[in-house]
């Protein structure tokens, strides 16, 4: 065998004896430390830490892992913040639309108040013309509703109590009493 032949095959002997089965052993037992509970990665760091150069490069590293942390830290902190005034903007649409109803709500309370009132005082309004119509003769009551569009007349008949109507009605005009009767039937 030559020389050269032979540092080959030394070296190769070196890699296969010993550098791999040195290799394997070391993952081998690490795997089974973790598994235990030991923590070898923090230990080979610490150890590390002490050798001058190697110290320097988990320094480095350890800067930029706490330099990219920030950064997600404030990625994520101007996230939530958007997150939170877009929500905020909702919230105080949400709260202008509840004051909007609310107003609303009011209005129409009031108009149903107002309405209610109106309603209320026309009826006690044609109360009021029913009586002042039975205090009246047959004959000038007749005369004045037939006077009236037909539907005003019908309302202010509807008021009356049956003896007046009937007395009222008898002093008509025969058509007109007709259609006044024919119209009160069917309301």
């Amino acid at each position: 065998m030559s020389k050269k032949e032979k540092t080959t095959s030394a070296f190769q002997m070196f890699v296969l004896v010993i550098f791999i089965p040195v290799i394997f052993g070391i993952i081998f037992f690490s795997v089974i430390l973790n598994i235990i509970g030991f923590d070898v990665w923090g230990q080979a760091k610490q150890v590390s830490s002490s050798i001058p150069y190697v110290s320097s490069l988990f320094k480095e590293q350890e800067e930029e892992i706490e330099v990219e942390m920030v950064t997600n830290h404030i990625e994520a902190s101007e996230e939530q913040q958007n997150e939170i005034s877009s929500l905020e903007q909702q919230l105080a649409e949400r709260n202008e639309r509840v004051r909007e109803l609310e107003t609303e709500k009011l209005e129409l309370e009031q108009k149903l108040l107002v309405e209610q009132e109106m309603s209320n005082r026309a009826t006690k309004e044609l109360t009021e013309i029913a009586k002042t119509y039975e205090a009246m003769s047959a004959k000038n009551a007749a005369a004045i509703l037939s006077e009236l569009q037909t539907e005003e007349a019908l309302l202010h008949l509807s008021q009356l109590s049956t003896d007046s109507r009937a007395a009222i009605l008898a002093k008509m005009e025969a058509s007109r009493a007709a259609e006044l009767m024919s119209r009160l039937t069917n309301q």
